[in-house]
């Protein structure tokens, strides 16, 4: 019939991603049903009308639709339908963020199955109810629900069911930070999808554990992983799953920091959706590209992909996707220092949430904006945005979420100074992952009040935290992590004076990064470990082991600096060459204290027969006053290009010192200058345990 045919169009243009087609066709349908007065009908394109809406992500019209169909489908009586509508309105609510109301509906279908003894949707809709909770972050409850369906499943001999909730209960558990669990989980999954010879399921599978590896961090494993479920889709020719596994392997190279695999990784993804035609997944792909350009500090690149991403989304519609791409922009500006463009960004993105009345979206605009005046340096507007972010998830009865705002504000405090208001906000973070069994959150939580405690000065207080946190990470099998507390622990112990402990547990975290192949925090290990080494050279009386120190410390430095390079790591870089600047000053405090023979250019000339300084053995004074100079230089060109301001002005501060403090360098114009534009980006920002640095440092001045 015609009104078939209508319908059938709708179908395609939905698929296609053409939604006001869609819409046009299933309402001329709808139009010629209720002239044959066909009511079934009549509320089945009512059904689809919502089913549209909702992939749209326009909420609204999809309730007012669905609830059209069930208002039809309740006179005609048709119980089985009326159960597929509440199913979709739990659906439809979820999406929304509104899990009480879904969880209403779920369980409205859920019991009027049973009445109707109709056991597989009853697993179904149990297996829904999981997925609910699961989104709602309360995992004890979504695995009761999934181990329900599972049995249901299994009673009634749905293998390929009971397969899907294996692979449901791992993915649960994987969000939880349970990584074992998710593993053994998803192995059960491939057991049988492999049994049942079903080799897209088994491909499905493959892409799980590659998965869980990957928010385990263990990136080689995950990598493996990925690749045989994209091989096995290329052998079944199923192109769309094979560019969402190049999507995938692009995604792990991004966290594993190999930025050109990843590039590499999704531009094939890109390729492939592109020949599909499926405009959707190609914003999505442009996107990502935007993600891994942003994570290499190559924002104009990033910013160049998102606004690709943005077009699309605005010629498709899809403005739940386009408000997510003014976020991401936002964030991107922020990291950037470019402050206006990031709340102006921030701001378009929640003006489209609060159309779409998305609360937990709403939430995290306001939190992504609390982001920006943070690192601006407007504290009080910052903690405002986190409060309104905070009062809705507490609305929402989103946990995690709550938590989250929690360590954000404390975050903020810290930044601020105000250290007490930033433990408690932390102790709260603390107490909810507690309640909620969330290991991995808990040792975040150890880690973030070792933060405070360590910028409060309180450093015992600050590696006992960051040792509690370690073993919580250790226990879980978490090396990155483990390997990132024996950082901040060496961190803790250079800021409290003790550099010999420093270099051994920055060791700890070196060894431990390279043997987990992670290259970018290896350099940063490496430059850490040279700096340390510089401070305890400045800090030996001995001048043969301070200078021994100083070579090693060059040694480490540059090795750095290669692996920085090869990666094109353009923050390690900055830091690399500051820190190879602070070397020189160390040399040149050495060459003066070691080779002057009384005052004046005569006891200059004389100090190069007297010390020995590996790479500046042929240097003359004046060379190595510039290797001084060009190295901070080096290092702050980097730190202008990436818009970090802050940092740069932090570092600047001790090659001021080294003006003030070195006496074939000294030049007290020089470090005042320094300081004071360093003392007006702090006060800019309002950072204020730097300000008391930069203070100092114009008081010796001044002295």
């Amino acid at each position: 019939s015609v009104a078939a045919n209508y319908y059938q169009l709708g179908r395609i243009y939905q698929d296609w991603g053409n939604y006001e087609q869609a819409i046009t066709h299933y309402h001329q349908s709808r139009e010629l049903y209720e002239q044959l007065e066909q009511q079934k009908d009549v509320a089945s394109r009512w059904y689809n009308l919502a089913d549209c809406y909702k992939v749209w992500g326009k909420y609204e019209q999809a309730i007012e639709y669905q609830q059209q169909c069930l208002t039809i489908r309740q006179k005609l009586d048709k119980q089985s339908l009326v159960a597929v509508s509440y199913y979709q309105l739990g659906r439809i609510y979820q999406e929304l963020g509104k899990y009480e109301d879904a969880i209403t509906y779920y369980q409205q279908s859920c019991e009027l199955n049973e009445q109707l003894e109709k056991q597989q949707n009853v697993a179904n809709q149990l297996s829904w109810l999981g997925s609910c909770y699961q989104a709602w972050g309360k995992y004890e409850e979504a695995i009761t629900h999934y181990q329900k369906s599972f049995k249901l499943y299994e009673k009634l001999e749905l293998k390929q069911h009971v397969a899907s909730q294996w692979q449901l209960l791992a993915s649960c558990y994987r969000k939880w930070g349970k990584y074992e669990q998710a593993i053994e989980f998803e192995l059960k999954d491939l057991i049988i999808c492999q049994q049942l010879d079903n080799e897209s399921r088994t491909a499905l599978a493959y892409y799980q554990l590659g998965r869980i590896y990957q928010d385990w961090g263990k990136y080689e494993q995950a990598i493996a992983y990925h690749q045989q479920s994209h091989q096995l889709y290329g052998q079944l020719d199923l192109k769309q799953n094979v560019a969402n596994q190049w999507y995938w392997l692009g995604n792990c190279y991004q966290q594993w920091s190999k930025y050109q695999q990843a590039v590499e990784h999704q531009q094939q993804c890109l390729t492939i959706r592109q020949q599909l035609e499926d405009q959707s997944l190609v914003a999505v792909s442009y996107y990502q590209l935007g993600r891994i350009y942003q994570d290499w500090c190559k924002y104009e690149q990033a910013i160049a992909h998102y606004q690709q991403s943005s077009q699309l989304y605005e010629q498709l519609d899809l403005q739940q996707n386009l408000a997510h791409n003014w976020l991401r922009l936002a964030d991107c500006y922020r990291e950037w220092s470019k402050y206006e463009q990031a709340v102006e960004f921030g701001i378009k993105g929640l003006e489209i949430r609060d159309k779409l009345d998305n609360q937990a979206s709403i939430a995290n605009a306001y939190f992504r904006l609390g982001r920006i005046y943070q690192d601006w340096g407007k504290d009080e507007q910052a903690i405002t945005s986190y409060q309104q972010s905070l009062q809705l998830y507490e609305q929402l009865d989103l946990q995690q979420n709550v938590a989250q705002q929690c360590t954000w504000s404390g975050v903020c405090y810290r930044e601020w100074g105000k250290y007490e208001q930033a433990v408690k906000c932390e102790l709260k973070y603390l107490e909810i992952f507690q309640q909620l069994d969330d290991q991995q959150n808990i040792a975040d939580a150890y880690y973030g009040l070792g933060r405070i405690y360590q910028e409060w000065d309180k450093y015992e207080e600050a590696i006992a935290h960051y040792q509690k946190s370690r073993q919580l990470y250790e226990q879980l099998d978490l090396q990155q992590n483990v390997a990132n507390q024996w950082s901040w622990i060496a961190e803790s112990y250079r800021d409290a004076g003790d550099y010999t402990k420093a270099i051994e547990y920055y060791q700890q975290s070196c060894h431990l990064h390279q043997q987990l192949s992670q290259d970018e925090s290896t350099a940063q290990r490496l430059t850490s470990i040279g700096k340390s080494q510089c401070l305890l050279a400045k800090n030996t009386p001995d001048r043969s082991a301070a200078l021994d120190l100083l070579n090693q410390a060059e040694e480490n430095i540059r090795q750095a600096i290669r692996l920085d390079t090869a990666g094109e790591y353009k923050q390690n870089l900055a830091y690399d060459y500051t820190t190879l600047g602070l070397l020189w000053s160390e040399r040149l405090r050495l060459f003066e204290e070691t080779g002057r023979q009384g005052d004046g250019e005569m006891g200059r000339m004389g100090i190069l027969h007297n010390v020995s300084l590996t790479s500046a053995d042929d240097l003359s004074l004046e060379d190595q006053i510039a290797q001084f100079e060009g190295c901070y230089h080096t290092g702050f060109t980097y730190f202008t290009e990436l818009g970090q301001i802050i940092n740069r002005a932090e570092e600047a501060l001790d090659m001021a010192r080294a003006y003030l403090e070195i006496p074939v360098i000294e030049n007290r114009d020089k470090a005042e200058a320094i300081a004071q534009e360093s003392l007006q980006i702090f006060q800019e920002y309002n950072r204020y345990k730097l300000v008391d640095g930069a203070r100092e440092v114009l008081g010796k001045c001044a002295g």
